[in-house]
């Protein structure tokens, strides 16, 4: 069995934009590490149907762009949208239906929601930015001002939730043609600097994972509204030198919940209980490279594919046990510059 990927690069240090990937499920094998689409700025992607949606930024101006994903892997530009003079994004969605698409603005703290006709791949107009209000959190360096990092639509479909690291903050939106209007706001700890979530399959959980307090907070989550229920340290608790969270993922059959650490340069590994509602730590084991800044999970669950930033920027692979949720490393001859998302195609 061959599962297809495609991985999102800065383009700093000689990285491509898109590259794409095969993994060989028989050996646990990376093959055919390829440039998909040379991107500037490419450091996340998002695929709606046979649309690979990702975002990029010129001299000038910064938007989404969209791809038609073609048979050989490579990629077909369909249309894109830069009409902002703000920064680039850092994380890029689609809404469930495909009629608008959303992305987080790290740098400006910006929320943005765009048109997008899934049917002709196009993305239309930009219809709103937004910029959270926000009092900024205790750590100088990093919460001198709003940082959205994620936008994503929620469980039932009805909210849109950005995540902002910079004021501790969580904010549901409302969402349509209109443009973006707060529905609901939860405050995390101070310094927490929330970053991610995945939420459980039955909706009623959410995993916040905060990249500057190094912690995964597990909150109920109902109609736009999140509350901490426990959280957990992602890295040893006599580990002293510097390190950042980063990405967050459950196994398809929601038994395992898994997180890297950069810096630790590590996967910690989660066992859910009770339905989702609670989490038990399993393991911390190295990521096989520096910066592990995204991995992915197979959908067969049997393998678990990281991307390194840093280092030699080696795509590691990892065998899932899928009754313990460990992992045992099966290759890392294959490279990508700069990687920093991994995303299997979803056919």
């Amino acid at each position: 069995m061959t599962t297809k990927g495609y991985i999102g690069s800065y383009t700093k240090k000689g990285g491509k934009g898109i590259y794409h990937f095969e993994l060989d499920e028989q050996t646990g094998k990376i093959k055919n590490v390829e440039t998909a689409y040379e991107l500037n700025a490419s450091t996340y992607l998002s695929q709606f149907k046979d649309t690979l949606i990702a975002f990029t930024k010129d001299d000038e101006r910064a938007g989404v762009v969209t791809f038609n994903i073609k048979d050989d892997n490579t990629l077909e530009e369909t249309g894109r949208s830069l009409e902002s003079l703000k920064g680039s994004a850092c994380y890029v969605s689609a809404s469930p239906e495909g009629d608008f698409i959303f992305e987080a603005v790290y740098g400006d703290g910006i929320a943005r929601i765009y048109e997008f006709d899934a049917e002709k791949q196009q993305v239309g107009k930009l219809i709103e930015e937004v910029y959270h209000e926000y009092t900024p959190g205790p750590n100088v360096a990093r919460q001198e001002a709003s940082h959205v990092h994620y936008i994503e639509a929620t469980p039932e479909q009805k909210y849109v939730v950005a995540v902002d690291l910079g004021a501790d903050l969580l904010v549901s939106y409302d969402y349509g043609h209109q443009g973006l209007n707060v529905a609901h706001r939860a405050e995390l700890q101070p310094g927490d600097g929330p970053r991610h979530i995945a939420f459980h399959k039955t909706g009623r959980y959410a995993y916040v994972v905060n990249e500057l307090s190094n912690t995964v907070v597990v909150m109920d989550y109902e109609d736009g509204r999140f509350t901490e229920r426990e959280r957990h340290l992602t890295i040893p608790e006599d580990f002293l030198h510097p390190t950042k969270l980063a990405a967050v993922h459950l196994s398809h059959d929601q038994q395992y919940l898994y997180i890297s650490n950069r810096g630790h340069d590590s996967i910690a590994i989660f066992k859910v209980l009770d339905d989702g509602a609670r989490l038990e730590l399993v393991d911390i084991v190295p990521s096989g490279d520096e910066f592990p800044r995204d991995f992915n999970i197979t959908l067969s669950d049997d393998y678990l594919v990281v991307a390194h930033e840093q280092g030699d920027s080696k795509i590691v692979v990892f065998k899932r046990d899928k009754a313990t949720g460990l992992l045992t490393q099966t290759d890392d001859s294959q490279q990508a510059a700069e990687g920093v998302c991994v995303k299997f195609l979803e056919v």
